[in-house]
């Protein structure tokens, strides 16, 4: 007993002695695999992201030669064929976290090369306060960012709720199942303009809320928003028109890996939020907002530890007004199905096959099919 507290004795006498530069080393040593210690300060930062390379054979024309969108479905009916290769989706980002008297500081920052001609452009850029309160450029509060679909394409399903924008944000947690967030939120002014000479505004930020349960079997999340779209005339009267949608969404997780999503948006203006027009005009030409409903389920599959799947199918349509052209999108849908070999630990080659269908008000309409390779290599990604 006695040469146990001689031990004991020895390691505090250590500790208290140990120059306080050692201490520091030993602070970093119980730092997360891939944070690094800023010298001489409480901060501790990452950085990741991953090179991604798309080979890209188009089977009909489609006006988005990088991206899947539904909506560059010409509808006048040309035929032709392409084959294109790009390394745009490679991305990077840096994450700073550091303690405080109100609670953990965040700071993120990330980026890819979607910009004009591969210039990088600005994807997120925010900073979080304790977990409640975050100020700057991420993901809507009205959309589902833990659901969003792992297809190889990078544009996503055309009816699915899915923006990145300036806000201001609260989160609430009731449980540790549940939270409340709130949102004030950078409004867009995309509607059709009236033939009269003047502008659209977007007079108020839009407001959205969340309510989400989280479970061991998966999650469910109601959100919702409103906002406010304004024609200001040259001369007379302002034509206010509010927009408000909601959206329904969750994931099931099945046999232990697999995953079930499914998404249900609705709401006069929704496609604020999926990128559409969000007002119309109608008989009288004054605004409108567009009825739209859209439609997602997904499904992802593990076949073994280095094999995976996932299938998906979107739909959606808009209620158009009476003022509208004949060329404006009517309904649109969006299949993708993939399979991906994960060939290490932070690296996959995949496969993916795309279609798409638009139809115009004046129910001329367009298919695309794509075939989509990709490889993609990550880091520091935990």
């Amino acid at each position: 007993m006695k040469y146990v507290i001689v031990v004991y004795l020895f390691l505090i006498a250590i500790i208290k002695l140990t120059p306080a530069d050692a201490q520091e080393n030993k602070i970093e040593e119980k730092l997360p695999p891939g944070w690094i210690a800023i010298p001489e300060t409480s901060v501790k930062f990452k950085i990741g992201g991953y090179v991604k390379v798309d080979l890209i054979h188009d089977f009909d024309p489609i006006n988005s030669p990088d991206f899947f969108d539904v909506s560059k479905i010409p509808t006048d009916g040309p035929e032709g064929e392409s084959t294109h290769m790009h390394a745009k989706e490679t991305r990077i980002f840096m994450d700073f976290r550091s303690p405080s008297k109100v609670g953990e500081l965040r700071a993120y920052i990330e980026g890819d090369f979607y910009g004009s001609g591969g210039a990088f452009r600005l994807r997120h850029a925010y900073i979080e306060i304790a977990g409640k309160w975050l100020a700057g450029q991420t993901w809507t509060n009205f959309m589902d960012e833990s659901m969003i679909p792992p297809t190889l394409d990078f544009e996503k399903p055309a009816a699915y709720a899915f923006a990145r924008h300036a806000l201001f944000r609260y989160k609430h947690t009731f449980t540790q199942d549940t939270y409340a967030a709130l949102a004030v939120e950078e409004p867009s002014a995309s509607a059709q303009v009236p033939t009269q000479s003047g502008k659209l505004e977007s007079p108020l930020p839009d407001v959205t809320a969340r309510y989400r349960i989280t479970k061991h079997w998966g999650h469910v999340q109601l959100s919702g928003f409103a906002g406010q779209l304004r024609f200001q005339p040259t001369q007379g009267a302002a034509d206010d028109v509010w927009l408000y949608g909601f959206n329904l969404s969750g994931q099931l997780i099945l046999l232990k890996r697999d995953k079930l999503s499914y998404q249900v948006v609705y709401g006069p203006g929704v496609a604020r939020y999926r990128g559409g027009i969000s007002a119309g005009l109608d008989e009288n030409g004054r605004l409108e907002a567009l009825v739209g409903t859209g439609y997602t389920v997904s499904y992802m599959h593990y076949w073994s530890p280095s094999f995976s799947s996932v299938v998906v199918f979107n739909y959606g349509e808009d209620d158009n007004t009476e003022g509208q052209p004949n060329s404006d999108i009517s309904k649109v849908n969006y299949i993708a199905g993939n399979l991906l070999w994960h060939f290490t630990e932070n690296a996959f080659a995949g496969i993916e096959y795309l279609r798409g269908t638009r139809e115009d008000i004046d129910k001329r309409d367009g298919t695309a099919n794509r075939i989509q390779f990709s490889v993609r290599y990550s880091f520091n990604m935990n």
